[in-house]
């Protein structure tokens, strides 16, 4: 498919996305000792990258901020000591949303393919792709590349040059206290699922209809659809589409 591909991001914002990593600077290798000021450091660059946020459509917005609902509402039942759970949630910095200028006839797409299956090509003023900041959930942090690649670093189990590099289980576990690790990767493997489940992988939005597609496990996905009425989008309570690998 052919189109022109906008990224709606103010230009201070992408000024401080390029430099507000810079802390990564400060830890050329992660250990054990420094994984705690690591985190404080993370969590401190996440917060001022939210608080910068453009919020330019509260629809979308109002549908990611009900995917992480969840992790909202487990900031009231927040546990410490033994039985605690992981110390943040990870959610990734941007999320793609196709826009499609059109109506769709909601009755066409099966619930094993969901939405935009098989579209011919568009021209340009009726297609293009969008780039959002979800909004941070309780304890949340911004996932990027680079920050991906330092924490496959620590735990090992990643692919480099031509052969995968051992994990370090003691790594593994002490990451584990910080954030709730998805998995490995599920077939070929040589990555790891560092963001909180259920995960927004797509938002596929038209003029009667939002496809919301989310993994809700290492090895599992959903989509979810809101169809407007009556001028509103309402969201379905059974999810459209499901799948497992």
């Amino acid at each position: 498919m052919k189109s022109k591909i906008f990224i709606t991001i103010m230009l201070t914002l992408s000024t401080f996305v390029c430099s507000g990593q810079s802390f990564l600077s400060k830890y050329p290798k992660l250990t054990k000792k420094n994984l705690n000021e690591f985190f404080s450091d993370w969590k401190a660059y996440s917060d001022s990258l939210a608080s910068m946020a453009v919020k330019n459509d509260s629809l979308i917005d109002m549908v990611v901020a009900y995917n992480y609902l969840p992790m909202q509402l487990e900031g009231t039942t927040y546990r410490s000591g033994k039985d605690a759970p992981p110390k943040y949630h990870v959610v990734p910095q941007y999320i793609d949303v196709e826009r499609y200028y059109l109506d769709v006839d909601t009755t066409v797409f099966s619930p094993r393919y969901g939405f935009p299956y098989y579209y011919s090509e568009l021209p340009d003023n009726e297609y293009r792709i969008d780039s959002v900041i979800p909004q941070l959930p309780y304890r949340g942090l911004y996932l990027t590349p680079n920050i991906s690649e330092a924490l496959s670093t620590f735990v090992g189990g990643w692919i480099k040059g031509d052969k995968m590099e051992k994990i370090d289980k003691g790594n593994l576990k002490a990451l584990k206290k910080y954030i709730p690790l998805g998995g490995h990767g599920h077939w070929s493997g040589g990555y790891w699922y560092f963001e909180s489940f259920p995960l927004i992988t797509k938002i596929c939005y038209a003029n009667n209809l939002i496809a919301v597609k989310t993994m809700t496990s290492w090895f599992s996905g959903e989509e979810t659809w809101y169809i407007k009425q009556n001028g509103d989008f309402v969201r379905r309570e059974e999810p459209v589409g499901e799948w497992i690998e």
